[in-house]
Formats: structure tokens, sequence, C-alpha cells
């Protein structure tokens, strides 16, 4: 009865389980993110590294997952000029393929649908913004396909995470970062 009533009460105060999902670190710019086991994290080049948390549609431009940015990144964002918060994030200077389904081009600049600070571990607050951007055909037609941009940006420590995704994991991971 009292083991009962104890892990009722950790998921009535935590919304976890009381047991938690093994990890790995993952460290990228000083900041350490303490993700599932079963993410695959992807080598890092000029821009940053893609960390994979689900699966692969065969229709969707890229596996399901986020970006950890750098300042190469964050430097070339649209039309080769720096990210800017007031839009989303596009590293390229044309049409991209709409990330859930390849068959269309993301509908540019999107619509803004929150936006704040968010912590990202002690001491680090993070510019957050969410765009829902939709997507359309080459020639404009809407396909009522879309999906959310979600965005933490780290000005200071050059850091731009970008989910495309929403990962519901992720954002409370990001809060229990650790900094060195």
């Amino acid at each position: 009865m009292l083991t009962t009533l104890v892990v009722t009460a950790s998921l009535l105060f935590t919304g976890a389980p009381a047991q938690s999902v093994a990890t790995k670190p993952l460290t990228f710019r000083g900041m350490t993110l303490q993700i599932p086991k079963t993410w695959k994290v992807g080598k890092e080049d000029m821009w940053g590294i893609h960390v994979k948390t689900g699966g692969c549609d065969r229709r969707a431009v890229e596996c399901r997952g986020f970006y950890l940015v750098g300042p190469k990144g964050i430097s070339l964002a649209r039309h080769g000029n720096p990210y800017d918060p007031e839009e989303p994030y596009h590293p390229g200077n044309g049409l991209a393929a709409c990330t859930p389904d390849k068959r269309y081009v993301e509908d540019f600049p999107g619509k803004l649908v929150e936006r704040g600070l968010r912590p990202v571990g002690a001491g680090h607050k993070a510019t957050y913004r969410v765009w829902r951007v939709g997507c359309s055909t080459q020639s404009g037609k809407r396909s009522g396909v879309s999906y959310q941009e979600r965005i933490w940006h780290l000005p200071k420590s050059k850091i731009l995470i970008v989910d495309k995704w929403s990962d519901s994991r992720l954002g409370a991971i990001l809060k229990r970062a650790t900094w060195s």
C-alpha cells in the first residue's frame, strides 16, 4: 500500500514514473544534455549535430530529431544572413522541401505562434520561438500539410537548437542541461 502511494505521488507531482529512462550525456559547446540512450547522435560537422529521436518516414526530408547548431550555422542562416529570431531557421537560399513531406515546399516565413524565454540549465535563458510552417506545391497551392518549428537560441553560447518535430521530451531535457 505504501509503495503504491509513493509511486502514485511521484506521478502526480512530477508527471513521470519513479524510475527514470536510461540516458547518456551529449556535450555541445560547453552544454551537456542527458538524452535517452535510444537517441542517435550524428557526427558533428561545420553546421552542428543532428540528433535522431525517432524513426524515419519515407516521405520526410529527414529522420525525426533536432539539431544543435553552432556559430557557422548561426552565421549563415536564411539567404546567407545570420540567424534572425524573428524568422524561422532556414539555412539556404531557395525553396526548402517540407520537413514532414518532401513532395511539398515550405511556405516561409510561417506564423509565429509562441515567443518568450526558456531555461536551458541553471543560469542560461534561451530566446524561444515556435513557428507554424505550412507546406505547398511548387506552384504555390496549399497542401494542408504543416509542422511546428521550435527554436531555442543562446546567443552568448553561440548555440541554436532547432526542433522541427516537436519532440515532447526536449524542453525538459534542455531545462536540466548542465554547463562547463
